[in-house]
């Protein structure tokens, strides 16, 4: 993942992080991580992270903070990937679907979203990395 796709023109990165926010893949306090991470090393830095590194709102309130709404490139079932994701580390999302076992089947027919998610979030450790 590109860590400066993060503007309205390229928004790939910053998508992918408000998907992985919404599936649970990562949580708020790990999303004020990424942020302070992206900040302190692309130039020019976005306004919206300096916010990110602080936001503590509703989820559907992270549209305002980053300004516009991240297009998405992920497919349905690359979405669900992210869902698994979640509870390869332990988190049981709040909704039933997908359920566990579909999600898995997800993230397992699609590789490259748990590579673009170590990419991302190289600071998270999984179980299996311990």
């Amino acid at each position: 993942m590109n860590p400066q796709a993060i503007t309205k023109e390229n928004a790939s990165t910053i998508g992918f992080v408000v998907s992985c926010l919404f599936a649970q893949a990562v949580s708020t306090a790990e999303l004020q991580t990424w942020a302070g991470n992206v900040l302190l090393t692309v130039d020019p830095c976005p306004a919206c992270l300096v916010e990110l590194c602080t936001f503590e709102g509703p989820l559907h309130k992270i549209f305002e903070v980053i300004g516009f709404v991240p297009g998405g490139d992920l497919s349905d079932e690359e979405k669900t990937a992210l869902v698994g994701i979640a509870h390869v580390r332990g988190i049981t999302p709040y909704e039933p679907e997908p359920d566990r076992a579909h999600a898995l089947a997800a993230l397992a027919a699609h590789p490259q979203i748990m590579a673009d998610f170590r990419e991302t979030f190289p600071f998270i450790a999984f179980p299996q990395d311990r």
